[in-house]
C-alpha cells in the first residue's frame, strides 16, 4: 500500500467521527469565496476535499468530492466554473502533491481557490502519523504551482 493509500485509510478512520473533519476550515474563507464568486460569474463549484461539507452556504449549490467521506467518494465526471479545495494538500504525501494539484486545475474552467497550512498539524492520525503528511513553506508551494493560472492561494 502507497503512503497516498494509508493516508487515505487513515482519513477514513477519522472521518467515523462526527465530531472530526466536518469541513470548518472553509468557514473563514466563505466572503473571500462568495467575492469570487460575484466577480468571476461563477455558476457551477467543486469543493475537493471537502471533509463533512457541512459549512458551504446553500447558495453555493456546490458539488463535493473528498476520497475519504463514502458519501462524497465518487470523482466528478464534468468540470466546474471554481474549484475550491481548503486545508487538503497539506494532508497529501509529497509525492502525490504534484498529482493532486493537477487534478484540481483539471476540474476548473475558470478559477481555483486553495488554502495550504504550511506546519504540521495537531490532529494525529490513528497510526500516530501526524495528518499534515507534506510540510513545507509557502515558497515551496508557490513553486508546485508555478505553472498554473487563475487561482487564488491563501496560507495559514
Amino acid at each position: 500500500m502507497s503512503l497516498y493509500d494509508t493516508y487515505i485509510e487513515q482519513a477514513k478512520l477519522i472521518h467515523q467521527n462526527d465530531r472530526k473533519w466536518r469541513g470548518t476550515t472553509v468557514v473563514k474563507y466563505i466572503p473571500i469565496i462568495n467575492e469570487i464568486i460575484k466577480s468571476k460569474q461563477i455558476k457551477t463549484i467543486l469543493d475537493y476535499g471537502c471533509g463533512k461539507a457541512q459549512n458551504h452556504p446553500k447558495h453555493w449549490n456546490a458539488s463535493k468530492y473528498d476520497p475519504a467521506v463514502p458519501e462524497f467518494s465518487t470523482k466528478p465526471d464534468t468540470r466546474f466554473d471554481l474549484v475550491i479545495s481548503t486545508d487538503v494538500l497539506e494532508h497529501i504525501p509529497e509525492d502525490h502533491v504534484d498529482e493532486v494539484i493537477k487534478d484540481i486545475f483539471n476540474y476548473s474552467d475558470q478559477w481555483v481557490f486553495l488554502t495550504i497550512c504550511t506546519r504540521k498539524a495537531r490532529e494525529i492520525l490513528p497510526n500516530g502519523m501526524n495528518a499534515h503528511a507534506t510540510v513545507k513553506p509557502e515558497e515551496w508551494w508557490n513553486d508546485k504551482l508555478k505553472d498554473y493560472t487563475r487561482y487564488t492561494v491563501m496560507y495559514s
